[in-house]
């Protein structure tokens, strides 16, 4: 399976539940901003960041956004980020 690169934000309106999220994510993921991150891997260990997500989150009232930005190698025109990850590179080694 080829690495893909994906947009991963979310909203959480509990401080307890929004820092056990950002733990969750930080581990995987490189932040962009406060609760936007950019992570490199597969589908299927990406479904499973979302289950584990899922289960931390309330969503009635959090909300998650995860965007696959396509194949990592070509996802850099994709990703214009501006005082923020400017080179993909960074996520090399960043595999979930």
């Amino acid at each position: 399976m080829s690495a893909r690169l994906y947009l991963v934000a979310y909203d959480v309106a509990s401080p307890k539940r929004w820092r056990r999220v950002h733990k969750a994510v930080r581990r995987l993921c490189r932040r962009s901003q406060l609760s936007v991150f950019v992570c490199r891997g597969t589908a299927a260990r990406l479904a499973r960041l979302e289950a584990a997500l899922r289960r931390e989150m309330d969503l009635t009232e959090d909300r998650l956004m995860i965007l696959d930005l396509g194949p990592a190698d070509s996802a850099a025109e994709k990703l214009k980020a501006i005082n923020s990850i400017t080179d993909l590179s960074e996520l090399g080694g960043v595999v979930l």
